[in-house]
Protein backbone atom coordinates (compact mmCIF):
# COMPACT_ATOMS: atom_id res chain seq x y z
CA UNK A 1 0.00 0.00 0.00
CA UNK A 2 1.18 3.50 -1.20
CA UNK A 3 1.64 5.74 1.77
CA UNK A 4 0.12 9.25 1.87
CA UNK A 5 3.20 11.41 2.48
CA UNK A 6 3.85 14.99 1.99
CA UNK A 7 7.02 17.05 2.48
CA UNK A 8 5.01 20.04 4.17
CA UNK A 9 1.29 19.11 6.41
CA UNK A 10 -1.48 21.83 7.80
CA UNK A 11 -3.38 20.01 10.24
CA UNK A 12 -6.74 21.00 11.07
CA UNK A 13 -8.69 20.26 14.27
CA UNK A 14 -12.38 21.58 13.38
CA UNK A 15 -15.00 22.01 15.68
CA UNK A 16 -17.24 19.54 13.78
CA UNK A 17 -16.28 17.36 11.37
CA UNK A 18 -19.20 19.28 8.60
CA UNK A 19 -16.78 22.56 9.24
CA UNK A 20 -14.10 22.92 6.08
CA UNK A 21 -11.04 24.59 7.40
CA UNK A 22 -10.11 27.79 5.59
CA UNK A 23 -6.87 29.12 6.67
CA UNK A 24 -4.72 26.14 5.68
CA UNK A 25 -6.13 25.83 2.61
CA UNK A 26 -5.08 29.37 2.04
CA UNK A 27 -2.01 28.87 3.73
CA UNK A 28 -1.50 26.28 0.98
CA UNK A 29 -2.72 28.02 -2.17
CA UNK A 30 -0.22 30.95 -0.99
CA UNK A 31 2.82 28.17 -0.87
CA UNK A 32 3.84 29.37 -4.42
CA UNK A 33 6.31 26.46 -5.95
CA UNK A 34 5.91 24.45 -2.70
CA UNK A 35 2.41 24.26 -3.03
CA UNK A 36 2.41 20.83 -4.68
CA UNK A 37 4.80 19.36 -2.25
CA UNK A 38 1.63 20.26 0.57
CA UNK A 39 -1.29 18.14 1.94
CA UNK A 40 -3.89 18.77 4.29
CA UNK A 41 -4.94 16.86 7.21
CA UNK A 42 -8.29 17.87 8.74
CA UNK A 43 -10.37 16.31 11.87
CA UNK A 44 -12.80 16.99 14.88
CA UNK A 45 -12.32 17.34 18.24
CA UNK A 46 -13.26 13.67 18.64
CA UNK A 47 -9.30 12.81 17.99
CA UNK A 48 -6.84 12.78 20.94
CA UNK A 49 -4.03 13.95 21.13
CA UNK A 50 -1.99 10.07 20.71
CA UNK A 51 -4.46 9.91 17.62
CA UNK A 52 -3.39 12.76 16.25
CA UNK A 53 0.12 12.35 16.42
CA UNK A 54 0.18 9.36 15.09
CA UNK A 55 -1.75 10.55 11.88
CA UNK A 56 0.60 13.17 11.78
CA UNK A 57 3.91 11.25 11.49
CA UNK A 58 2.38 8.23 9.21
CA UNK A 59 2.53 11.22 6.94
CA UNK A 60 6.54 11.75 7.08
CA UNK A 61 6.05 15.78 6.84
CA UNK A 62 9.32 18.00 7.53
CA UNK A 63 6.97 20.82 8.38
CA UNK A 64 3.75 20.73 9.66
CA UNK A 65 1.64 23.68 10.40
CA UNK A 66 -1.05 23.84 12.88
CA UNK A 67 -4.02 26.02 12.52
CA UNK A 68 -5.10 26.92 16.30
CA UNK A 69 -8.62 27.80 17.79
CA UNK A 70 -9.84 28.37 20.67
CA UNK A 71 -11.57 25.07 20.58
CA UNK A 72 -8.48 23.40 19.96
CA UNK A 73 -5.28 25.13 21.51
CA UNK A 74 -4.88 22.82 23.97
CA UNK A 75 -5.24 19.83 21.87
CA UNK A 76 -2.68 20.95 19.58
CA UNK A 77 -0.14 21.60 22.42
CA UNK A 78 -0.27 18.23 23.68
CA UNK A 79 0.09 16.72 20.27
CA UNK A 80 3.29 19.06 19.36
CA UNK A 81 4.90 18.00 22.62
CA UNK A 82 4.13 14.32 21.79
CA UNK A 83 5.44 14.98 18.14
CA UNK A 84 8.80 16.53 19.49
CA UNK A 85 9.44 12.95 20.87
CA UNK A 86 8.32 11.45 18.08
CA UNK A 87 10.38 12.98 15.16
CA UNK A 88 12.57 15.63 16.97
CA UNK A 89 13.87 16.89 13.27
CA UNK A 90 10.14 17.35 12.44
CA UNK A 91 9.53 21.37 12.28
CA UNK A 92 6.69 22.94 13.96
CA UNK A 93 4.57 25.88 13.35
CA UNK A 94 1.49 27.19 14.63
CA UNK A 95 -0.65 30.67 13.53
CA UNK A 96 -4.27 31.19 13.98
CA UNK A 97 -6.26 34.13 16.27
CA UNK A 98 -5.54 32.03 19.52
CA UNK A 99 -2.29 33.02 19.22
CA UNK A 100 -0.11 36.38 20.12
CA UNK A 101 3.14 37.55 20.77
CA UNK A 102 3.11 36.85 24.68
CA UNK A 103 1.88 33.59 23.65
CA UNK A 104 3.87 31.21 26.78
CA UNK A 105 3.85 28.03 25.33
CA UNK A 106 5.79 29.38 22.24
CA UNK A 107 8.70 26.98 22.75
CA UNK A 108 6.80 24.16 21.85
CA UNK A 109 7.13 25.19 18.46
CA UNK A 110 9.65 26.20 16.36
CA UNK A 111 7.81 29.14 15.04
CA UNK A 112 4.42 30.90 16.49
CA UNK A 113 2.93 33.42 13.27
CA UNK A 114 0.85 36.20 14.41
CA UNK A 115 -1.55 37.80 12.42
CA UNK A 116 -2.44 36.61 8.50
CA UNK A 117 -0.09 33.65 7.99
CA UNK A 118 0.07 32.96 4.41
CA UNK A 119 3.76 35.03 3.42
CA UNK A 120 4.96 34.14 7.16
CA UNK A 121 5.03 30.22 6.55
CA UNK A 122 5.94 30.49 2.97
CA UNK A 123 8.86 31.78 4.14
CA UNK A 124 8.97 29.29 6.80
CA UNK A 125 8.76 26.50 4.84
CA UNK A 126 10.83 27.56 2.23
CA UNK A 127 14.63 27.13 3.63
CA UNK A 128 13.42 23.84 5.19
CA UNK A 129 12.37 22.34 1.97
CA UNK A 130 15.02 24.18 -0.14
CA UNK A 131 18.51 24.43 1.68
CA UNK A 132 17.67 21.26 3.75
CA UNK A 133 19.85 21.83 6.51
CA UNK A 134 20.11 24.77 9.39
CA UNK A 135 19.01 28.12 9.47
CA UNK A 136 18.19 30.80 12.06
CA UNK A 137 14.55 30.72 13.21
CA UNK A 138 12.41 33.23 14.89
CA UNK A 139 10.50 31.69 17.45
CA UNK A 140 7.49 34.21 16.92
CA UNK A 141 6.86 35.99 13.56
CA UNK A 142 4.79 39.02 13.42
CA UNK A 143 2.58 40.47 10.45
CA UNK A 144 1.23 43.27 11.98
CA UNK A 145 -0.24 44.64 8.69
CA UNK A 146 -1.87 41.90 7.25
CA UNK A 147 -1.85 40.40 3.96
CA UNK A 148 -2.45 42.23 0.91
CA UNK A 149 -5.54 40.92 -0.62
CA UNK A 150 -5.00 41.59 -4.51
CA UNK A 151 -1.86 39.72 -4.65
CA UNK A 152 -3.04 36.10 -2.26
CA UNK A 153 -3.78 33.11 -4.42
CA UNK A 154 -7.15 32.08 -3.73
CA UNK A 155 -7.91 28.58 -2.02
CA UNK A 156 -11.35 27.82 -3.46
CA UNK A 157 -10.12 25.05 -5.81
CA UNK A 158 -8.81 23.16 -2.61
CA UNK A 159 -12.61 22.29 -1.79
CA UNK A 160 -13.09 18.85 -2.89
CA UNK A 161 -16.57 17.72 -4.45
CA UNK A 162 -17.09 16.25 -1.43
CA UNK A 163 -16.56 19.20 0.58
CA UNK A 164 -18.87 21.40 -1.32
CA UNK A 165 -21.63 18.89 -1.70
CA UNK A 166 -21.73 17.97 2.16
CA UNK A 167 -19.98 20.57 4.48
CA UNK A 168 -20.13 24.09 5.72
CA UNK A 169 -18.14 25.65 3.02
CA UNK A 170 -16.03 29.56 4.20
CA UNK A 171 -15.34 32.08 1.78
CA UNK A 172 -14.33 35.52 2.39
CA UNK A 173 -14.60 39.12 0.22
CA UNK A 174 -12.24 40.98 2.32
CA UNK A 175 -9.33 40.68 5.09
CA UNK A 176 -9.90 42.50 8.24
CA UNK A 177 -12.40 44.88 10.00
CA UNK A 178 -12.64 48.91 9.97
CA UNK A 179 -13.87 48.80 13.98
CA UNK A 180 -11.94 48.21 16.93
CA UNK A 181 -13.79 46.34 19.52
CA UNK A 182 -12.11 45.43 22.72
CA UNK A 183 -13.68 42.03 22.63
CA UNK A 184 -12.81 41.18 18.97
CA UNK A 185 -9.58 39.37 17.62
CA UNK A 186 -9.66 41.20 14.44
CA UNK A 187 -9.93 44.78 15.46
CA UNK A 188 -7.57 47.30 14.51
CA UNK A 189 -6.49 45.16 11.56
CA UNK A 190 -7.72 47.27 8.71
CA UNK A 191 -10.51 46.46 6.00
CA UNK A 192 -8.69 45.26 2.80
CA UNK A 193 -10.72 43.89 0.12
CA UNK A 194 -10.50 41.02 -2.04
CA UNK A 195 -10.47 42.79 -5.87
CA UNK A 196 -13.95 42.07 -7.13
CA UNK A 197 -12.36 40.89 -10.70
CA UNK A 198 -10.95 38.26 -8.97
CA UNK A 199 -13.37 37.23 -6.94
CA UNK A 200 -16.40 36.58 -8.70
CA UNK A 201 -14.66 34.64 -11.34
CA UNK A 202 -13.85 31.89 -8.21
CA UNK A 203 -17.26 32.70 -7.03
CA UNK A 204 -18.96 31.35 -10.30
CA UNK A 205 -16.53 28.44 -10.43
CA UNK A 206 -17.58 26.97 -7.20
CA UNK A 207 -21.37 27.85 -7.99
CA UNK A 208 -20.81 26.25 -11.42
CA UNK A 209 -19.44 23.14 -8.86
CA UNK A 210 -22.78 23.00 -7.22
CA UNK A 211 -21.75 24.90 -4.12
CA UNK A 212 -25.06 26.63 -2.60
CA UNK A 213 -24.49 27.20 0.67
CA UNK A 214 -22.00 30.36 1.39
CA UNK A 215 -20.55 31.07 4.72
CA UNK A 216 -18.75 34.46 4.90
CA UNK A 217 -16.00 35.40 6.97
CA UNK A 218 -16.20 39.17 6.44
CA UNK A 219 -16.45 40.64 9.80
CA UNK A 220 -18.56 43.30 8.16
CA UNK A 221 -19.67 42.29 5.09
CA UNK A 222 -21.94 45.56 4.30
CA UNK A 223 -18.45 47.59 4.84
CA UNK A 224 -17.95 49.32 1.92
CA UNK A 225 -21.66 49.33 0.39
CA UNK A 226 -20.46 49.71 -3.24
CA UNK A 227 -18.34 46.14 -2.57
CA UNK A 228 -20.99 44.36 -1.04
CA UNK A 229 -23.53 45.49 -3.46
CA UNK A 230 -21.45 43.43 -6.22
CA UNK A 231 -21.03 40.54 -4.60
CA UNK A 232 -25.28 40.95 -3.29
CA UNK A 233 -25.89 41.55 -7.27
CA UNK A 234 -23.92 38.45 -8.11
CA UNK A 235 -25.81 35.76 -5.98
CA UNK A 236 -28.87 37.47 -6.79
CA UNK A 237 -28.65 36.94 -10.12
CA UNK A 238 -28.31 33.25 -9.66
CA UNK A 239 -30.34 32.82 -6.91
CA UNK A 240 -31.96 29.15 -6.51
CA UNK A 241 -34.48 27.77 -3.78
CA UNK A 242 -31.30 26.05 -2.14
CA UNK A 243 -29.10 29.19 -2.03
CA UNK A 244 -28.29 29.79 1.61
CA UNK A 245 -26.00 33.16 2.29
CA UNK A 246 -24.58 33.98 6.04
CA UNK A 247 -23.60 37.11 6.37
CA UNK A 248 -22.28 39.50 9.09
CA UNK A 249 -23.80 42.60 9.48
CA UNK A 250 -22.71 45.92 11.29
CA UNK A 251 -26.09 47.11 11.93
CA UNK A 252 -25.25 51.05 12.48
CA UNK A 253 -23.31 51.21 9.17
CA UNK A 254 -25.84 49.45 6.74
CA UNK A 255 -26.26 51.90 3.32
CA UNK A 256 -29.51 51.50 1.75
CA UNK A 257 -28.46 50.39 -1.16
CA UNK A 258 -27.19 47.48 0.69
CA UNK A 259 -30.90 47.04 2.35
CA UNK A 260 -32.83 46.99 -0.43
CA UNK A 261 -30.41 44.44 -1.91
CA UNK A 262 -30.63 42.09 0.81
CA UNK A 263 -34.84 43.00 0.47
CA UNK A 264 -34.50 41.27 -2.93
CA UNK A 265 -33.75 37.76 -2.25
CA UNK A 266 -36.52 35.42 -1.42
CA UNK A 267 -37.25 34.33 1.97
CA UNK A 268 -34.79 32.27 3.75
CA UNK A 269 -31.80 32.64 1.52
CA UNK A 270 -30.11 34.86 3.18
CA UNK A 271 -28.82 34.14 7.14
CA UNK A 272 -28.24 37.29 8.97
CA UNK A 273 -25.82 37.78 12.05
CA UNK A 274 -26.19 40.92 13.36
CA UNK A 275 -23.59 42.07 16.36
CA UNK A 276 -25.80 43.95 18.68
CA UNK A 277 -23.35 43.64 21.73
CA UNK A 278 -25.32 45.78 23.97
CA UNK A 279 -28.23 48.43 23.96
CA UNK A 280 -26.62 50.57 27.08
CA UNK A 281 -25.06 53.60 25.13
CA UNK A 282 -22.36 54.05 27.78
CA UNK A 283 -21.23 50.38 27.53
CA UNK A 284 -21.20 50.29 23.91
CA UNK A 285 -18.96 53.69 23.64
CA UNK A 286 -16.57 52.02 26.28
CA UNK A 287 -16.25 48.57 24.02
CA UNK A 288 -15.53 50.35 20.77
CA UNK A 289 -19.64 50.13 19.26
CA UNK A 290 -21.45 52.78 18.29
CA UNK A 291 -23.49 54.36 21.39
CA UNK A 292 -26.69 55.26 18.81
CA UNK A 293 -28.31 52.17 20.22
CA UNK A 294 -31.77 53.90 18.36
CA UNK A 295 -30.13 53.57 14.84
CA UNK A 296 -29.09 50.15 15.96
CA UNK A 297 -32.03 49.27 16.97
CA UNK A 298 -34.12 50.34 13.75
CA UNK A 299 -31.78 48.84 11.18
CA UNK A 300 -32.51 45.89 13.00
CA UNK A 301 -36.23 45.95 13.06
CA UNK A 302 -35.94 47.27 9.12
CA UNK A 303 -33.78 43.49 8.75
CA UNK A 304 -36.54 41.47 10.65
CA UNK A 305 -39.47 43.17 8.85
CA UNK A 306 -38.81 44.35 5.18
CA UNK A 307 -36.18 41.54 4.12
CA UNK A 308 -37.06 37.58 4.09
CA UNK A 309 -33.42 37.03 5.52
CA UNK A 310 -33.29 34.66 9.11
CA UNK A 311 -32.05 36.90 11.68
CA UNK A 312 -29.90 36.57 14.39
CA UNK A 313 -28.58 39.31 16.93
CA UNK A 314 -25.63 38.76 19.19
CA UNK A 315 -25.57 39.96 23.01
CA UNK A 316 -22.83 39.63 24.76
CA UNK A 317 -23.59 39.80 29.02
CA UNK A 318 -20.99 40.90 31.39
CA UNK A 319 -19.61 43.64 29.08
CA UNK A 320 -17.89 46.23 32.16
CA UNK A 321 -20.23 48.85 33.03
CA UNK A 322 -22.97 46.84 32.81
CA UNK A 323 -24.99 45.20 35.26
CA UNK A 324 -27.68 42.58 34.97
CA UNK A 325 -30.70 45.37 35.19
CA UNK A 326 -29.19 47.34 32.20
CA UNK A 327 -28.21 43.50 30.71
CA UNK A 328 -31.72 42.42 31.22
CA UNK A 329 -33.54 45.85 30.03
CA UNK A 330 -31.40 45.68 26.21
CA UNK A 331 -32.89 42.28 26.41
CA UNK A 332 -35.81 42.62 26.60
CA UNK A 333 -35.54 46.35 24.70
CA UNK A 334 -34.30 43.69 21.64
CA UNK A 335 -37.43 41.69 21.61
CA UNK A 336 -39.61 43.82 22.33
CA UNK A 337 -39.15 46.17 19.11
CA UNK A 338 -37.51 43.66 16.87
CA UNK A 339 -38.68 40.18 17.77
CA UNK A 340 -35.43 38.38 15.57
CA UNK A 341 -36.22 35.20 15.06
CA UNK A 342 -33.00 34.42 17.24
CA UNK A 343 -31.01 36.35 19.91
CA UNK A 344 -27.67 34.91 21.26
CA UNK A 345 -26.80 35.58 24.08
CA UNK A 346 -23.00 35.13 24.67
CA UNK A 347 -20.71 34.76 27.96
CA UNK A 348 -17.78 37.59 27.56
CA UNK A 349 -14.57 35.88 26.98
CA UNK A 350 -11.34 37.15 27.30
CA UNK A 351 -9.56 36.24 23.63
CA UNK A 352 -5.52 36.11 23.89
CA UNK A 353 -4.65 39.57 21.59
CA UNK A 354 -7.84 41.69 22.47
CA UNK A 355 -8.06 45.17 24.08
CA UNK A 356 -10.41 43.71 27.11
CA UNK A 357 -7.45 41.62 28.26
CA UNK A 358 -4.35 44.24 27.42
CA UNK A 359 -7.03 46.43 29.92
CA UNK A 360 -8.18 43.75 32.00
CA UNK A 361 -7.00 45.53 35.48
CA UNK A 362 -7.70 48.87 34.86
CA UNK A 363 -11.14 48.01 33.84
CA UNK A 364 -11.57 45.74 36.42
CA UNK A 365 -12.04 42.32 34.64
CA UNK A 366 -11.03 38.88 35.67
CA UNK A 367 -10.84 35.96 32.88
CA UNK A 368 -10.98 32.26 33.16
CA UNK A 369 -6.84 31.52 31.87
CA UNK A 370 -8.37 28.03 30.46
CA UNK A 371 -10.30 28.24 26.73
CA UNK A 372 -12.77 29.64 26.27
CA UNK A 373 -11.48 32.30 28.32
CA UNK A 374 -14.98 33.49 30.62
CA UNK A 375 -15.56 36.36 32.21
CA UNK A 376 -15.37 35.11 36.45
CA UNK A 377 -15.81 38.96 37.55
CA UNK A 378 -16.57 42.51 36.42
CA UNK A 379 -17.09 45.76 38.04
CA UNK A 380 -20.39 45.02 37.56
CA UNK A 381 -21.41 41.33 37.91
CA UNK A 382 -19.91 38.68 40.27
CA UNK A 383 -19.46 35.05 39.21
CA UNK A 384 -23.19 34.09 40.75
CA UNK A 385 -24.77 36.89 38.94
CA UNK A 386 -22.88 35.89 35.56
CA UNK A 387 -23.45 32.03 36.06
CA UNK A 388 -27.42 33.29 36.37
CA UNK A 389 -27.36 34.91 33.04
CA UNK A 390 -25.50 31.89 31.87
CA UNK A 391 -28.28 29.63 33.01
CA UNK A 392 -30.87 31.92 31.13
CA UNK A 393 -28.79 32.23 28.08
CA UNK A 394 -28.95 28.17 28.15
CA UNK A 395 -32.75 28.32 28.22
CA UNK A 396 -33.73 30.97 26.00
CA UNK A 397 -31.28 29.10 23.42
CA UNK A 398 -33.51 25.79 24.14
CA UNK A 399 -36.55 26.89 24.28
CA UNK A 400 -36.62 29.56 21.73
CA UNK A 401 -34.03 30.04 19.49
CA UNK A 402 -33.87 26.33 18.42
CA UNK A 403 -37.45 26.65 17.22
CA UNK A 404 -38.91 23.40 18.32
CA UNK A 405 -41.80 25.25 20.81
CA UNK A 406 -43.27 28.02 18.48
CA UNK A 407 -46.31 27.50 20.43
CA UNK A 408 -45.06 27.52 23.78
CA UNK A 409 -43.16 30.42 22.86
CA UNK A 410 -46.16 32.55 21.68
CA UNK A 411 -47.65 31.55 25.48
CA UNK A 412 -44.28 32.51 27.54
CA UNK A 413 -44.07 35.85 25.66
CA UNK A 414 -48.16 36.92 26.67
CA UNK A 415 -46.89 35.61 30.00
CA UNK A 416 -43.88 37.48 30.52
CA UNK A 417 -45.55 41.42 29.92
CA UNK A 418 -42.56 42.85 28.22
CA UNK A 419 -39.72 41.29 30.49
CA UNK A 420 -38.97 38.23 28.74
CA UNK A 421 -35.36 37.94 30.77
CA UNK A 422 -37.50 37.31 34.13
CA UNK A 423 -39.95 35.06 32.44
CA UNK A 424 -37.31 32.60 31.07
CA UNK A 425 -34.93 33.39 33.66
CA UNK A 426 -37.90 31.82 35.73
CA UNK A 427 -38.32 29.02 33.31
CA UNK A 428 -34.39 28.25 33.97
CA UNK A 429 -34.84 28.20 37.08
CA UNK A 430 -38.02 25.92 37.42
CA UNK A 431 -35.62 23.18 34.47
CA UNK A 432 -33.30 23.25 36.96
CA UNK A 433 -35.23 22.53 40.52
CA UNK A 434 -36.49 19.44 38.16
CA UNK A 435 -34.04 18.29 36.21
CA UNK A 436 -30.82 19.68 37.78
CA UNK A 437 -29.17 20.66 34.57
CA UNK A 438 -30.01 22.39 31.23
CA UNK A 439 -28.31 19.73 28.99
CA UNK A 440 -29.03 16.50 27.74
CA UNK A 441 -33.27 17.19 28.49
CA UNK A 442 -35.19 15.28 25.92
CA UNK A 443 -37.55 17.22 23.73
CA UNK A 444 -41.06 15.56 25.08
CA UNK A 445 -39.15 16.09 28.74
CA UNK A 446 -38.94 19.52 28.23
CA UNK A 447 -42.18 20.18 26.32
CA UNK A 448 -43.64 18.51 29.34
CA UNK A 449 -41.64 20.75 32.16
CA UNK A 450 -43.09 24.32 29.75
CA UNK A 451 -46.81 23.26 30.20
CA UNK A 452 -46.39 22.45 34.18
CA UNK A 453 -43.90 26.00 33.74
CA UNK A 454 -46.74 28.18 32.25
CA UNK A 455 -49.55 26.56 34.54
CA UNK A 456 -48.21 27.93 37.58
CA UNK A 457 -48.04 31.72 38.42
CA UNK A 458 -44.83 33.73 36.75
CA UNK A 459 -42.33 35.24 39.88
CA UNK A 460 -42.17 38.51 39.05
CA UNK A 461 -38.49 39.86 40.14
CA UNK A 462 -37.39 43.31 40.13
CA UNK A 463 -36.29 43.60 36.53
CA UNK A 464 -36.75 46.58 34.09
CA UNK A 465 -39.14 46.63 31.10
CA UNK A 466 -38.51 48.11 27.82
CA UNK A 467 -40.72 51.32 28.07
CA UNK A 468 -37.36 53.61 28.16
CA UNK A 469 -34.96 51.44 26.40
CA UNK A 470 -32.10 54.07 25.31
CA UNK A 471 -31.35 55.29 28.61
CA UNK A 472 -28.12 54.48 30.07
Amino acid sequence: MTRNTSDILLVAVNARYSHCAFAPRSLIANLGPLAPRAGLLECDLEITPLQLAERIAARSPRVVGFSVYLWNVRLIEATARLLRVVDPGMRLAAGGPELTADYPHADLFDTVIVGEGESAFRAFCEPVLTDGGDFPLSSVLINETGEAPASLALPYELYSDTDLARRTVYVETSRGCPFTCAYCTSAGTGLRLIPLVRLLPAFDELWRRGLRRFKFLDRSFNAPAEHACAVLDFFRSRVTEDTCLHLEIQPDRLHPDVLSRLAAFPAGTLHLEVGIQTLTPHVAATIGRSPDTARTLETLRVLTRETGATVHADLIFGLPGEDEHAFARGFNTLVTVCDPPEVQVNWLKGLPGTRFVREAQRLVLAFNPEPPYELLRSDAMDFATLSRIQRFARCWELVHNRGHFSEACLRLHALAGGDFYACYQALADHLCAAEGKLFAISRPRLAALLDDFLARPLPRPDHPSPESPLSS
